[in-house]
């Protein structure tokens, strides 16, 4: 299991400059716990928290990471996401909501340019800054879920790109058409689109749970880059038709919210809770 005592340990050597950092802020928390003590002197300062103590790192880091090395901050960022997968609860808390909300809200503040280092975040603190975005209805960037700006899609890509990675809806498509008034090619874009991508997420919640996950998967980032990147009429069908079945199936039980917060993109999601707020 990792222990987070090895980062303090670790510390000097990744960054003497955030050691310091790190040390000076340890003095000032004990000296001003000498200041509070009674004058009697019976009770003993409490160590540093190790919450306050992330927080003020990773403010350290928003200040100082245009002056560290990319092994250096992938030495930290990657002590810090073992934390983070393996780590103790309390440590783990530590590291998500001090050092993680601490480099969050330096981006709100304009003090630190997020972009510039979240492809070395590891996986799971990256999953951690989603979810706290998600939560907090904050407007995603796209660079939180692609590495480039989001390709622009052609005219139809809801149906094109959600049919493409699963069959079970590929084929819920092919029933609709085949059962509707005239004969229409499966692959036709124009064909009521709305009524299509409808069709279509109520078969995915239908049988969501025989879908394996990473099929799942490829289904939510479908839906993340319509909602990125393709045209109005497209987003509106995902927005509109897709997305309220999703909180529609989780309403009924049917499905998880956890499974399906964690799963979508950052714009989805946020989608789903503005859905899950106004009909709730």
């Amino acid at each position: 299991m990792a222990s987070i005592s090895r980062l303090w340990a670790e510390l000097p050597r990744i960054s003497p400059e955030l050691a310091a950092a790190d040390s000076a802020a340890v003095d000032d928390w004990h000296a001003d716990g000498a200041d509070s003590t009674s004058e009697d002197g019976a009770e003993e300062e409490d160590d540093y928290p190790v919450l306050l103590r992330l927080a003020a790192l990773g403010s350290s880091f928003a200040a100082r990471v245009n002056r560290m090395s990319a092994r250096q901050r992938e030495q930290l960022l990657g002590r810090l996401d073992e934390v983070l997968l393996s780590g103790a609860e309390n440590e783990r808390n530590a590291v998500a909501t001090g050092f993680l909300e601490a480099l969050v809200g330096a981006y709100d503040r304009g003090v630190f340019d997020l972009a510039t280092i979240w492809n070395e975040l590891g996986a799971e603190s990256r999953h951690y800054i989603k979810l706290w975005n998600t939560r907090t209805a904050a407007a995603v960037p796209y660079w939180m879920t692609f590495r480039e700006s989001p390709e622009e899609q052609p005219a139809g890509a809801a149906v094109t790109l959600l049919r493409e990675p699963c069959d079970l809806l590929a084929s819920a498509d092919d029933r609709l058409l085949g059962t509707s008034t005239g004969a229409r090619d499966a692959k036709d874009p124009g064909y009521e689109l709305e009524h299509r991508v409808e069709n279509m997420a109520s078969e995915f919640v239908r049988g969501f749970h025989e879908i394996d996950r990473s099929t799942r998967a490829k289904v939510f980032e479908a839906l993340e880059k319509v909602v990125l990147g393709a045209p109005e009429a497209d987003a509106t069908a995902v927005r509109e038709r897709f997305v309220p079945a999703l909180v529609a199936g989780c309403r009924r039980g049917a499905l998880h919210p956890v499974l399906i917060l964690s799963g979508l993109g950052p714009h989805t999601a946020h989608c789903f809770r503005k859905v899950d707020e106004a009909t709730g």
